[in-house]
């Protein structure tokens, strides 16, 4: 396994890390890498200092399939790619994969969700969309666009139909921060993105600091979600 390249100040080294690992089958092999993978999913969830482990493959196209898994800790994280299952799984999985994995940690930086009544996302739903836009930040401009960023959590929580909505940065790349966000459906996410936070924030603040135009990874979770995580 590789993890993205990066370079920088970190986030503080403490504290929960968030990984999203890419696993890319070779054409007519998506079946069996997913097999795979979701074999992984309920002894992950009972490893200690587990918090979440999802699986997610791109709409458009199958054979690109990504987990998003938190842990307590470093130290928990490393054990969970040491043990012997995970690296069994990656070992029997590398010939059919086109790439070798790679792993990208992070840091959440918004506060968790602690409403208990949300509804959690369901496996393989046709309707329901994961989004992960990624933001690629200017030099000097890390701040204003963290800061603009997490201004737009609370409101969207509060949004209908929206399940998930947490901003990340990677720990080895400071310059680049993702949500991980999911919704009901496409009319719920496309309702998400007419609304004046959505234009005032994004389009006013953050996409001028941008060195690109952010781009998003639109995805359908396909592990059976766990019951509503605590804060």
């Amino acid at each position: 396994m590789s993890k993205g390249p990066g370079s920088g100040s970190e986030p503080p080294a403490d504290g929960p890390v968030t990984v999203l690992a890419q696993w890319v089958s070779k054409p007519s092999r998506e079946t069996a890498v997913r097999d795979a993978m979701l074999r992984l999913v309920e002894p992950a969830r009972a490893e200690p200092g587990n918090i979440r482990y999802d699986i997610h493959r791109l709409k458009t196209d199958p054979g690109a399939l990504y987990v998003l898994a938190t842990f307590a800790d470093q130290g928990a994280l490393d054990m969970h790619v040491a043990s012997p299952l995970v690296q069994t799984v990656a070992e029997q999985a590398a010939p059919d994969l086109a790439a070798p994995l790679t792993l990208t940690c992070s840091r959440m930086l918004s506060e968790p969700d602690k409403d208990p009544h949300r509804p959690r996302p369901v496996a393989n739903s046709p309707a329901q969309v994961t989004l992960l836009p990624f933001f690629t930040i200017r030099p000097g401009q890390i701040d204003a666009v963290q800061s603009a960023l997490l201004s737009m959590v609370e409101a969207t929580r509060a949004e209908p139909g929206c399940l998930d909505y947490d901003l990340y940065q990677p720990i080895e790349v400071p310059s680049v921060m993702f949500f991980y966000e999911n919704w009901t459906d496409q009319a719920a996410l496309d309702q998400h993105m007419k609304t004046p936070h959505f234009y005032h924030l994004v389009r006013g603040e953050i996409d001028p600091r941008l060195i690109v135009p952010w781009t998003a990874h639109v995805m359908t979770m396909i592990s059976r979600p766990e019951s509503r995580l605590g804060g």
